[in-house]
């Protein structure tokens, strides 16, 4: 290796290395310690190794075994949405005016650069049975109020429709900004072949925002498996459970009852079961190849 080699190569890691550094401190070093921790039984300020046993706790335990069922629901449903309508909303207005695509970009994404928090407050005093927005309509059409977040099929139904409409936004600006970029050529040559709308989406609008699409499949799946300020701000995980998941359950067992390691065991589960879907959707995209 020549010397202005070595300067060059000692110039990139001079620039990379606080971001390494970063990392290390604030990701690295903190997933070794969860794996760490959930070997362990944390009681009384002390710790016991206990093996495998946070593990086998987490997996024989209902409740810990509903949050799991709770947490891929959501990712099951939520992800596939997000990117179906993401995909038909994109690919409705991508070739439309500037002004339109730029006004529409704005609305769906005034969600996702809005404070999680104060969205979930505004859905609170929306839904509230005593005092919320929904009350009103239900006075002025003289019907009798109805708790939505107190029967679990409704509640499970109104967090979907708030993770979705809090993350879609993203989807159409990426799926835009990618179908921008396809060549006007193509679309030319596909319109004098007679081709119609449902054609650009099959042959040229889906394939060629497949990267994308990947893209977005693993932000989004790990965005819903993390997701807890909607679930703590609205309903505490319930009714009765049926809303609690993965991660408000370790919120609770770290953070409320300290059961460190239990809490770093459920952290280790969420991680493989990203990874797995992770996996999977990268030997579908081969596959289609």
């Amino acid at each position: 290796m020549s010397k202005r080699s070595k300067k060059d190569n000692l110039y990139g890691f001079l620039f990379t290395a606080p971001f390494i550094l970063f990392a290390a401190v604030f990701m690295l070093y903190p997933m070794i310690k969860g794996v760490y921790n959930s070997f362990y039984d944390f009681r009384f300020g002390g710790m016991e190794f206990v093996g495998l046993e946070n593990y086998k706790g987490v997996l024989g335990d209902d409740l810990y075994l509903l949050s799991i069922k709770n947490s891929l629901l959501f990712v099951f449903i939520v992800v596939p949405m997000l990117i179906v309508f993401g995909m038909l909303i994109s690919g409705s207005i991508f070739d439309k005016s500037p002004r339109y695509v730029s006004f529409v970009r704005i609305c769906l994404y005034l969600p996702v650069v809005a404070s999680m928090v104060v969205m979930t407050i505004i859905w609170r005093f929306m839904l509230d049975p005593q005092s919320g927005l929904l009350r009103y309509f239900y006075d002025k059409a003289g019907m009798e109020p109805v708790n939505l977040l107190g029967d679990a099929r409704w509640t499970f139904v109104i967090l979907v429709v708030i993770l979705f409409t809090m993350n879609v936004g993203q989807c159409v600006v990426l799926y835009v900004a990618n179908m921008i970029g396809i060549s006007r050529d193509l679309i030319e040559a596909l319109e004098l072949d007679g081709g119609n709308r449902w054609h650009l989406f099959r042959y040229l609008l889906i394939p060629l925002s497949k990267p994308t699409s990947l893209f977005l499949f693993i932000t989004q799946t790990a965005a819903v498996l993390r997701v807890f300020v909607v679930i703590q701000l609205l309903t505490n995980g319930g009714p009765n459970y049926s809303s609690t998941t993965m991660m408000y359950l370790l919120y609770q067992q770290g953070f409320l009852y300290g059961n460190f390691g239990t809490a770093s065991a459920l952290g280790i589960f969420m991680f493989l079961f990203t990874l797995v879907l992770v996996i999977l959707q990268f030997k579908a995209v081969r596959i289609e190849r």
